[in-house]
């Protein structure tokens, strides 16, 4: 006898009913093992300990990088194992290795292939020939397009906190000690509590006026509403902050202009903070007006005057928007390169007491799309490697917090650095979805399955083809591979001879044009 379902708000309720053949059905907890940082699970203790009251097994891979210590599984009733074998439906955060996976399985986790991304095509084509069902949680949505699973508010928090450390060192490089300086890097903190409490730390220095006179007032943009954007303010907001709307940015930006004016008609004691929506920045190119259907059905039909009217009154720009090809950018190469303008201060500069050399310092990209909404992001930094400087003038960047340009941070496992508290946020999001999957076993026919539209809108892959949903994927691929053989084609050929201390500028001058392909 099957469990009976009702659909609620795309939703599924379940009537538990006594149930031998489901109340045997075993759930497996993966091992993390794409990079070092990554302590994170799917599901804590807690939501293991529910599941097996309700009858299901459990197992979980032993691991001594996860952040919850195997007791606090094992105390809920989960299987420490290595052989995971048995489970129907295994879950991850990141993408397993290619090499063990598991035939005819239900997989769930972020498998970041939806944009056809190359460098997870070899996963993709090995689920597909092992008959996997694919489920991935970025594609769980709602009936208005909304996430429901996602780890984006911690992603926000920890973004945050990164940044403001980063600015601290990029203030001293440039000459400034700040109370930024005692803010540390996400990871460093047991919890988000105690990152709190160094940012109120932070806050209570700048708000007695200890912040230097003559890098002005300093203005904070958070591009998007969602929980990336509300995670990364709801940090900001331990500082002493004041919120303007965006059109006031260029005023609050211009009063510090000239410092010593700024000392006498404003207040160096907080910062200033600015949340950007669509229609404050995004205009259609032949009328310059915003209508938000218009926007969802054409989007390439629309411009963004966020390089004119905002980031030059924008000293470290937050971004969590979603990026896709034909949307509109908010920042170009070249707009790089027109905002790392000088402002210089007509009243002149006080030694050891320098201006800043531009207004726009820093971006924390946490949606870490490579090539994306931030045209000159082309590469996320790491935990390891936090920060990078992007040089617009040479269209380079290099691993420091010195030197000329705008100070990067792009990591693309944020949450990892609050393992804790994102594995148990996330684990609440995902539970009510967790026993519909399992329902079923992966090698079943997916139009068997009374999925609701949540979990069936997810699966990505199934009995070894896309689903129709996702189809498109394999024409993304065709069309990359199509142009990137064009563009061989069509690539200038150098020969560079020797390999002394002359070849080495050069060879770093001509990598530079992808269009150049070079034999040294």
């Amino acid at each position: 006898m099957l469990r009976a379902f009702s659909h609620t708000n795309g939703r599924c309720v379940f009537h538990h009913a006594k149930c031998w053949h489901h109340r045997k059905s075993v759930l497996a907890i993966r091992r993390e093992d794409v990079n070092a940082w990554e302590r994170r699970a799917p599901l804590a203790p807690k939501h293991v300990k529910e599941l097996t009251q309700m009858g299901y097994k459990v197992l979980v891979q032993p691991s001594n990088r996860r952040a919850i210590h195997e007791k606090d599984y094992v105390k809920a009733g989960g299987i420490i194992q290595e052989d995971i074998s048995e489970a129907s439906l295994i879950l991850g955060v990141k993408k397993p290795p290619e090499d063990k996976l598991i035939p005819k399985k239900n997989y769930a986790f972020f498998s970041h292939t939806i944009k056809a991304q190359e460098a997870n095509m070899p996963l993709l084509d090995e689920i597909l020939r092992q008959e996997i069902r694919l489920f991935d949680y970025e594609k769980m949505v709602d009936h208005k397009g909304m996430r429901v699973v996602a780890f984006g508010k911690w992603a926000g928090v920890a973004g945050m906190i990164n940044i403001l450390h980063g600015l601290g060192l990029r203030f001293l490089a440039l000459g400034h000690h700040t109370p930024f300086m005692h803010i540390g890097m996400a990871h460093n903190y047991r919890n988000s509590s105690q990152a709190v409490q160094a940012v109120r730390d932070a806050g209570y220095e700048i708000s007695l006026g200890l912040m230097p006179k003559s890098v002005g007032p300093l203005t904070f943009v958070f591009t998007g509403t969602g929980n990336v954007s509300k995670g990364a303010q709801e940090m900001f907001n331990a500082l002493p902050c004041e919120f303007v709307e965006p059109h006031e940015l260029k005023e609050v930006s211009r009063s510090g202009a000239n410092f010593y004016l700024f000392f006498l008609t404003s207040d160096l004691r907080k910062v200033y903070g600015t949340v950007l929506s669509r229609h404050h920045h995004l205009v259609r190119k032949r009328d310059g007006l915003y209508d938000p259907v218009d926007y969802d059905k054409h989007p390439e039909l629309y411009t963004s005057r966020f390089n004119t009217d905002i980031a030059p009154y924008t000293t470290c720009l937050i971004n969590g928007i979603y990026w896709e090809q034909h949307t509109p950018r908010l920042l170009s190469r070249q707009d790089a390169q027109k905002l790392l303008v000088p402002v210089r201060s007509p009243a002149g500069v006080m030694e050891g007491c320098p201006e800043l050399p531009h207004k726009l310092l820093a971006i924390c990209d946490i949606s870490a799309d490579t090539g994306g909404s931030i045209e000159f992001m082309t590469e996320c930094t790491t935990i390891d490697s936090p920060f990078c400087m992007y040089d617009a003038d040479q269209h380079i960047i290099h691993d420091s917090v010195e030197g000329s340009g705008i100070l990067m941070c792009s990591i693309d496992n944020l949450p990892a650095q609050l393992p804790i508290e994102a594995t148990e946020y996330f684990g609440d999001m995902l539970f009510p979805y967790i026993e519909e999957m399992l329902l079923s076993e992966g090698s079943e026919p997916l139009e068997s399955q009374n999925y609701s539209s949540v979990v069936r809108d997810a699966v990505i892959a199934s009995n070894g083809s896309l689903t129709a949903k996702y189809e498109y994927i394999q024409k993304l691929r065709e069309s990359r591979e199509h142009a990137q053989s064009l563009k061989m084609g069509n690539k200038k050929r150098v020969l560079l001879l020797g390999s002394g201390y002359v070849s080495g500028p050069v060879l770093e001058y001509l990598t530079r044009d992808t269009n150049i392909d070079i034999t040294v």
